[in-house]
């Protein structure tokens, strides 16, 4: 059982927001552990007879995360772009949240660790009542079921799970069942159904981090939380799967940085480099940060850009679009206090805005324009979301959108956030809207998405 998350507390300060009028919230807490529970088998069982629709190439597959009591789930959906609607699908065997995703093939996806059980947030304080999870499962995307698919070495949540090149997937850092954040690896072959240790640990521990695929077949990790007390890091590691280590990198960020976003750019002026943006930084106090900076692997530099975001954002999302622009949505905008290893005050808003990064001329515009009174961009977004999930469509009748699912937030960006059902469609062309879509079954923040191939 984990007691009094400090950084877990990013997520839940969002359901705790009330801290910007002074009020704080205590929502249901399940005892024990998810996985023991005589009621959630029971639940799972009846659950599991009912049978499961098979969703399709180009559908999105939405899977676990928390709901509105603050409850892990073991449900699983998908968007249907033909139909504008979700569909419910195959059940896990374990309830995650804050779990990892990674397509393994064109029909399969696996699913790693996560946080299974429920929470209580009061007075800023946040507590987990159950477990970080070990086990992963696989969904089979041609029967819409999940199956066993290992177990790692350490319950992780928090982590990052990024497919390789040569069709494993890697798996970086989280926080485990005692509080420690990590600095180890693992490495999961689907022809096996098996982890292994990666050779070395990184240089520095990290949760809440960014993890992306390089042109050249590495990983590039940044940033991250470091520990239960609030401090964050500038530094970075390089993972070489033709050695399966570690090497820090030659330079570090220019801002220490958690639960910002890292994007490649695969065409264009900026082809092979890397836009890092926003997220929470400091040391026993997440600073709020509008800031965003360029990798560059040929030098290995960070290079803070001259121009910032329109507004501070963190548990946001970043989305490479078709036209090579990059669509940064929704987010928290705030600032935050550590003391003795809990949540002290927050304070802040919910962000119901989007903007764009244009890589041609390396600027930030707002999709419904500037607001000189209030100095953030005009709501865009249905709702105000962090936490939430952004996916690029490929395939039905709107190609080159971005979906845009669940999520902490709610109508008003200053109230309690609550784990939403509502989606929204990002449409590029015309500098950009946003338009409501169907709903999902179940409310959920801390899911995954994934495009099925």
């Amino acid at each position: 059982m984990l007691a009094a998350l400090s950084v877990a507390g990013l997520v839940g300060l969002l359901t705790a927001s009330g801290c910007v009028n002074g009020v704080s919230i205590e929502s249901p807490s399940q005892r024990g552990s998810a996985e023991d529970s005589g009621a959630a088998v029971r639940r799972q069982i009846a659950t599991h007879s009912v049978k499961a629709a098979i969703p399709a190439a180009g559908d999105v597959l939405i899977a676990g995360g928390a709901d509105a009591s603050n409850r892990s789930l073991a449900t699983a959906e998908f968007f249907d772009p033909s139909s504008g609607q979700f569909v419910a699908t195959g059940i896990a065997a374990l309830s995650r949240a804050s779990a990892s995703a990674a397509a393994l093939s064109a029909t399969q996806a696996l699913f790693a660790g996560g946080f299974s059980g429920g929470a209580t947030i009061k007075n800023f304080s946040l507590t987990l009542e159950g477990n970080v999870l070990s086990g992963a499962e696989i969904f089979d995307e041609t029967t819409g079921a999940f199956s066993p698919a290992g177990r790692m070495a350490t319950p992780r949540m928090g982590f990052t799970a990024t497919e390789l090149n040569n069709g494993k997937v890697l798996v970086v850092g989280g926080l485990d069942n005692l509080g420690n954040v990590l600095d180890t690896a693992e490495l999961y072959d689907p022809a096996a159904h098996k982890f292994t240790a990666v050779a070395n640990a990184m240089s520095d521990r990290r949760m809440f981090h960014t993890a992306i695929l390089l042109l050249s077949g590495k990983v590039l990790l940044t940033g991250g939380a470091t520990n239960m007390s609030g401090d964050t890091t500038n530094s970075a590691d390089i993972y070489d799967p033709a050695s399966n280590s570690f090497t820090a990198a030659t330079f570090p960020m220019d801002h220490q940085r958690a639960a910002h976003t890292a994007t490649l750019f695969n065409t264009g002026p900026m082809v092979g480099k890397v836009l890092i943006t926003g997220g929470v930084g400091g040391s026993s106090f997440f600073f709020k940060d509008s800031s965003a900076e360029l990798y560059d692997p040929a030098s290995q530099e960070f290079t803070l850009l001259s121009s910032f975001m329109n507004e501070p954002r963190s548990l946001h999302t970043a989305t490479l679009l078709d036209n090579g622009i990059v669509l940064l949505a929704g987010g928290f905008s705030g600032t935050v206090a550590v003391s003795g290893g809990v949540l002290s005050g927050a304070s802040g808003l919910i962000s119901n805005s989007a903007e764009t990064f244009d890589p041609n001329t390396g600027d930030f515009t707002c999709v419904s324009g500037f607001n000189s009174e209030t100095l953030r961009c005009n709501q865009s977004m249905s709702v105000a979301r962090a936490a939430h999930t952004a996916t690029l469509l490929a395939t039905g009748p709107t190609p080159h959108r971005v979906l845009i699912a669940g999520g902490i937030g709610g109508a008003d960006p200053a109230a309690h956030g609550r784990s939403l059902s509502s989606a929204e469609l990002f449409n590029p062309a015309d500098g950009g809207s946003f338009s409501a879509t169907g709903s999902m079954a179940t409310a959920r923040a801390l899911h995954t998405a994934t495009l099925l191939h």
